[in-house]
């Protein structure tokens, strides 16, 4: 499931990476298509990652593991796997020239803002479509 709700994406970023400030300038329509194309590509690496941390946690992954964690806290074992979804999550970032600070700040701005939310998921399921 790919929604705006759904957007943890930084949930298993390293602290150093996670913690950016929003932005507070309007977001353009570009932006909003480059973030659903963002989103559609980092998700699936998101629910790989999310996956090995409950094996590794036999189903009890931390609720914020690795995103807003210090981390000299991170459990042992999972500090692997926060390192690998960020460097891959990071990639996808630069491959759409999207610094992680204006993918951060439109999350936070979704989560804020039910419209700006409603558009991102408007151009994800346009994005979608054959």
């Amino acid at each position: 499931m790919c929604s705006v709700g759904l957007l943890l994406v930084p949930a298993l970023l390293p602290y150093s990476l996670a913690q950016t400030s929003p932005r507070t300038d309007v977001i353009a329509p570009w932006e909003i298509t480059t973030y659903a194309r963002v989103v559609l590509e980092i998700e699936p690496i998101r629910q790989k990652y999310y996956r090995q941390a409950q094996a590794a946690f036999q189903g009890q992954v931390p609720s914020n593991a690795c995103f807003g964690m210090n981390p000299q806290h991170i459990p042992s074992g999972l500090e692997a796997i926060c390192a690998s979804y960020g460097w891959e999550a990071i990639q996808v970032l630069k491959k759409y020239n999207m610094s992680l600070e204006q993918f951060n700040a439109i999350t936070l701005r979704a989560q804020q803002d039910s419209t700006l939310s409603r558009r991102i998921q408007a151009e994800m399921l346009r994005l979608q479509q054959p």
